[in-house]
C-alpha cells in the first residue's frame, strides 16, 4: 500500500520581486510504499531539500498533488499540515535540533508536549524511545554532555516517540564520523525492519548503498529510481 504519492509536483520560487522564477522541482511523480527504506541523492541545488520539505508538509508544491497516507495534503491549511506532521511524521535533522538546556528525555518528550499527552505518559514513551536507540543510561544528560552520535540518537528517539508511520531524515549522518554514521544507519534500518517507512536525504554514496531504493534528482527532476536486492542491502548495512 502506498504511503506517499506524488503526481506532477512542481515547485517554483519567485526571486527579486517576482521577476525571476526558479523551478526547484519539475514534474515529480513517484510513489513510496509503506515499509520502504529510500534514500534521495543529487548534487547541490538538485531539489533534494525542496522535495524533503514537501514530503514533510513543511512546504506546499506550486502545482501537482501530494497524498500522504491517503490524504491530499498538498492543499491543506497550515493547521491541517501541522496536525499531519505531529501525528504521521518524525523528523531527523543533520544539526540534531536539540534544546541545549534540556535533558535527553525532555528533548524526546517535546513532540508529545505539543500533542497534549499527559506528563506521566509522555515520560514513559520518551524513556521507551531512548531505550530503543540504546541510550537508557543517558536520559538525564544534556546535549553538550553527549557525543555527536549520541545526540543524533536522541533526535531519532524524538522522531520515534509519537509512533509515526514515516521518518524523514535530512542528512542524518552529515555531521558524524564513520563509526557514528554506521550506528545511526543501523538504527534507521532496524526501525524500518519494524515497519516504519524511512526516507533520507544524503550526499554520501556509502549511506545510500544501505537502502534498497535510491532516488536521484538533478536540476529539479527525478532522473533515476534505482532498486537493489534486499539481501545485498542487508549485507552492506551489517558490515
Amino acid at each position: 500500500m502506498s504511503l506517499i504519492e506524488l503526481k506532477n509536483i512542481n515547485k517554483v520560487y519567485s526571486m527579486g520581486r517576482g521577476s525571476v522564477k526558479v523551478h526547484a522541482l519539475k514534474d515529480i511523480s513517484l510513489t513510496i510504499d509503506e515499509g520502504e527504506l529510500v534514500s534521495i541523492m543529487g548534487p547541490s541545488g538538485s531539489g533534494k531539500s525542496t522535495l524533503m520539505n514537501i514530503l514533510g508538509c513543511l512546504d506546499r508544491p506550486t502545482s501537482g498533488e501530494y497524498r500522504l497516507d491517503g490524504q491530499i495534503v498538498s492543499k491543506m491549511s497550515s493547521d491541517g499540515l501541522a496536525t499531519v506532521r505531529n501525528r504521521t511524521i518524525g523528523f531527523v535533522f543533520q544539526s540534531f535540533n536539540l534544546l541545549a538546556r534540556y535533558s535527553a528525555v525532555s528533548n524526546v518528550e517535546m513532540p508529545l508536549v505539543y500533542a497534549g499527552v499527559p506528563p506521566r505518559r509522555r515520560n514513559e514513551l520518551a524513556l521507551r524511545a531512548l531505550e530503543m536507540v540504546g541510550l537508557s543510561d543517558r536520559i538525564d544528560h544534556k546535549p553538550a554532555e553527549l557525543s555527536g552520535g549520541q545526540q543524533q540518537r536522541v533526535a531519532i528517539a524524538r522522531a520515534l516517540v509519537g509512533s509515526p508511520k514515516l521518518i524523514l531524515a535530512d542528512e542524518p549522518t552529515g555531521n558524524l564520523d564513520t563509526a557514528s554514521s554506521q550506528e545511526v544507519m543501523r538504527i534507521l534500518c532496524s526501525l524500518n525492519e519494524q515497519g516504519i517507512t524511512v526516507v533520507l536525504v544524503t550526499h554520501e554514496p556509502e549511506i545510500a548503498s544501505m537502502t534498497p531504493r535510491v532516488l536521484t534528482l538533478r536540476d529539479g527532476m527525478l532522473v533515476e529510481d534505482a532498486r537493489r536486492p534486499k539481501q545485498e542491502v542487508t549485507r552492506i548495512a551489517s558490515n
